[in-house]
């Protein structure tokens, strides 16, 4: 996956889980007080990020960046 293909999934809001090291991860999105989220994170556990940018840089599967690893995926 590259970051257009991410960025393409996070603007249309399609769903995706993967499974990475046997633990399964889902990117999901919703709505709250603060506004539209990205969840992201171990299933049912994921974290919220307010926007692309914020998911960009905080988002981490075992204490490695996201970003830095979505070509594994």
């Amino acid at each position: 996956m590259t970051k257009n293909d991410l960025y393409f999934m996070i603007s249309t809001k399609k769903e995706h889980e993967f499974v990475y090291k046997g633990k399964t991860y889902n990117l999901t999105y919703g709505k709250d007080e603060k506004g539209d989220y990205i969840q992201f994170g171990l299933l049912y556990e994921g974290k919220r990020f307010y926007s692309y940018g914020e998911f960009m840089n905080e988002a981490k599967i075992d204490n490695h960046f996201f970003r830095e690893m979505l070509e594994e995926f």
